[in-house]
């Protein structure tokens, strides 16, 4: 049995066992659609660690997924990931052109494959932003091109959130267009059909009927998302315990069931809204920053990514980030030197330098990896 029909075998074997666990765990309804018929480009939005099984299970044929090339490297649970499903890595520091080579050598070869077009879960709630190299992509593929949009998923699995809650989750298909048809229009008009397509605001949905998502922690972790307090403009400051969240200012508030934030004088009852001023504030205090440290974080993990499947201990230490150099562990990196900066999961900080090297920064402790790839993007601005 060649490796592409021992991967149709597992999903048909799995699909009866698994589906029916996914649904239930994560409260998720789907219409299970025939097809895909011809071999296609599947792109939808992000917003659980499940999202592949949920996106699967709204069809009836096999699908290739990407996965982070971190992913890749835990041991047991990563051979089998690749014994079972074979993903496809890609690594989120640096472009990869791997990736995408292996994604249309699939789809020339008869297989479709999935991608999740934002490249990320989205933190505050919202849709990212999606590159026009995706919209490339689905031209060169050659294609169809099939959209699917998943809701309740932030609500559910925040990423910032310590626990899953207990709610309700969705999935459909929203479009299917045809290779001939994709080859018609241009890369900006297939960006504004998949932006279109699978656009999710969270907090809107969430408005028109205030559900509730349920669990004994709402608001721990929220830190890593919320960096930088309203009352104080301080960054790093907020701390988490149960549903509520508060700051050393006097700062007080509480996460609820329905996701929205209760407190008094809270200038905000979303994270959306509050992220969207963070991110602004956060030009203004990079901008008047001096030459010290614009923020920092005690007892970090250094490792430096030597291969897909082994990394090392560069060291343990402090962090810290200012105008000229980013410091970890005892080692420093001239903000010249830095190509991106970009968060897996809940909190790791991945480094990519200009030299082609790769790192990997951990915590013990909740703290925001968002605020250093923020302030980076501003740094970067500034300096171009």
């Amino acid at each position: 049995m060649n490796h592409y029909l021992w991967h149709r075998f597992v999903f048909v074997v799995l699909r009866p066992i698994a589906g029916p666990i996914v649904k239930r765990m994560m409260g998720y309804s789907c219409k299970k659609q025939k097809g895909p018929g011809k071999p296609s480009l599947i792109i939808a939005n992000h917003n659980s660690d499940l999202d592949p099984a949920m996106v699967a299970l709204g069809f009836s044929g096999h699908m290739y997924f990407l996965a982070s090339e971190h992913a890749l490297r835990n041991g047991f649970a990563s051979k089998l990931l690749k014994f079972l499903f074979s993903p496809i890595p890609i690594n989120k520091v640096r472009a990869d052109l791997f990736a995408v080579k292996e994604m249309i050598r699939k789809i020339k070869g008869g297989a479709n494959v999935c991608l999740f077009a934002e490249g990320d879960r989205s933190f505050n709630g919202v849709t990212s932003p999606i590159s026009i190299s995706t919209a490339k992509l689905v031209k060169s593929s050659g294609a169809d091109l099939i959209t699917f949009r998943l809701e309740g998923g932030y609500f559910t699995t925040p990423r910032w959130g310590a626990k899953k809650r207990k709610g309700r989750m969705s999935g459909a298909i929203v479009g299917r267009y045809g290779a001939e048809e994709l080859e018609s229009m241009t890369s900006s008009q297939i960006l504004n059909l998949i932006e279109n397509d699978i656009y999710e605001d969270a907090y809107e949905r969430q408005l028109g009927r205030l559900e509730c998502f349920t669990c004994d922690s709402l608001a721990e972790n929220i830190e890593t998302v919320l960096y930088l307090c309203p009352s104080c403009n301080n960054i790093g400051t907020i701390k988490s315990k149960g549903s509520r969240f508060f700051c050393g200012c006097g700062l007080d508030a509480e996460f609820s069931e329905t996701g929205l934030l209760v407190g008094e004088a809270l200038p905000f009852s979303t994270i959306t809204e509050w992220d969207v001023w963070q991110s602004g504030k956060l030009e203004e205090i990079v901008e008047n920053a001096g030459n010290g440290p614009i923020c920092g974080d005690e007892a970090q993990r250094l490792f430096e990514i030597n291969t897909a499947v082994d990394n090392r201990l560069v060291g343990e230490g402090p962090m810290s980030i200012s105008r000229e150099v980013f410091i970890c562990a005892g080692a420093s990196f001239a903000i010249g030197e830095i190509a991106q900066f970009a968060v897996t999961g809940q909190m790791t900080l991945h480094m990519g330098l200009k030299n082609g090297a790769t790192y990997e920064i951990h915590s013990a402790v909740p703290r925001s990896a968002l605020k250093y790839r923020e302030i980076f993007r501003v740094l970067s601005l500034g300096n171009k």
